[in-house]
């Protein structure tokens, strides 16, 4: 008997949680007696990615204050008659998947991404799902929380495809896109131009790296409302020909063979996806014990771990890696271990079908429900 998987992801940008429900839909591809449908917003670049057999639904959404756009969910439900409604990303997804989840009493599950601190009335969102599932043991500590009486509360960690980031090494394309000398070390970090992901830090350690070191540029890959601070900041550290911001980038994959360091001193993480594509690159990494990201970086062992927030211990650290290349090629390789074993979309998959799996035979009525649902009384 197959089983019929809803996927709900909002995201209007293929990176991040989308990404991850890309490696998903496509992993589940594998397994015959999975039937899938995705629905998306009209907006979003995930409703274009190629996702093998699943159906896509995309409607239209104009955020979390779209009360309309729980009829439209509902629609789909009736139509498609899931099995299995999977909620992958908030952007109001969690709310109206919890609604949709207590309305029809189809198995549920909400995929939590990030280790942000909820009010105290999420409670009310999750006790709605039939499992709430953390990507790090991180945000598993945040959320547990709010999921008292949550039959099912796993850890199933987000994952990196090693194909895609086992690129061969360009430097040319590199120095000559970015204006990069071709004797400098080339750093480069990758995220949002927000406080928490410590831009600000990085861009004054550099300050201090480079009275140590000329020949260093550090690339700055991302978007956000902090940029025109960020760049403010280079220029009154004079730091204009060696510290570069260059926007979001889609080209992450052909990047990394090509840098020395990638260094990511967030405040908070719910796990740290560019720590495991940059271990999928083999690329050594300086990172903060934050969230789930201890679950990738051990110190000392597959990368170095700085303090948030301690600048001085980032330019320590980057000085380190800048004068011990040997040191840089070891550190990237037990990365690389760690994150081929660890973090496979293989894995994540096989554990999702044992949960899906779980929940169909716990709940024998839910075709039941689901006629009920779409017959009128």
């Amino acid at each position: 008997m197959s089983t019929c998987v809803l996927h709900v992801e909002l995201g209007r940008h293929l990176y991040g949680g989308a990404k991850q429900v890309t490696y998903l839909i496509n992993a589940l591809e594998q397994h015959d007696n999975i039937r899938q449908h995705l629905i998306c917003t009209q907006d979003s670049e995930i409703q274009n990615a190629p996702l093998g057999r699943c159906n896509v639904h995309a409607l239209k959404y104009s955020g979390e204050t779209d009360f309309l756009f729980i009829r439209r969910l509902l629609s789909i439900v009736k139509e498609t008659k899931p099995n299995i409604i999977h909620i992958h990303s908030r952007r109001g997804a969690d709310v109206w998947g919890a609604i949709i989840a207590k309305m029809t009493g189809i198995p549920s599950v909400c995929t939590r991404r990030v280790d942000n601190l909820e009010s105290r009335f999420s409670y009310y969102k999750y006790k709605q799902f039939d499992a709430v599932i953390s990507i790090s043991e991180g945000v598993q500590s945040v959320v547990a929380k709010h999921c008292e009486g949550v039959k099912h509360q796993l850890v199933i960690h987000s994952a990196v495809d090693l194909d895609e980031y086992s690129l061969s090494e360009n430097k040319q394309w590199l120095h000559d896109t970015f204006d990069i000398p071709s004797d400098h070390t080339v750093i480069a970090n990758f995220a949002q131009y927000i406080s928490r992901k410590g831009q600000a830090d990085v861009i004054l350690a550099m300050h201090d790296v480079l009275h140590k070191h000329k020949k260093v540029t550090c690339l700055l890959f991302g978007k956000g409302g902090l940029e025109e601070s960020y760049q403010s900041l280079i220029e009154r550290h004079g730091l204009a020909d060696n510290v570069k911001l260059c926007g979001f980038t889609s080209d992450v994959a052909k990047i990394l063979p090509n840098v020395d360091i990638v260094i990511h001193p967030a405040y908070a993480e719910g796990l740290g996806v560019a720590l495991l594509q940059a271990g999928a690159s083999k690329r050594a990494v300086i990172t903060s014990p934050v969230g789930g990201i201890p679950e990738i970086v051990t110190h000392k062992e597959t990368g170095l771990m700085v303090a948030p927030g301690d600048i001085d211990a980032i330019g320590e650290s980057l000085v380190s890696l800048i004068e011990q290349p040997t040191l840089r090629y070891q550190y990237g390789n037990a990365l690389y271990q760690h994150v081929a074993e660890k973090f496979s979309i293989t894995k994540m998959a096989n554990a999702y079908v044992n949960l899906y799996t779980s929940l169909t035979q716990s709940d024998k009525d839910t075709n039941k429900t689901v006629k009920n649902l779409v017959q009128p009384s």
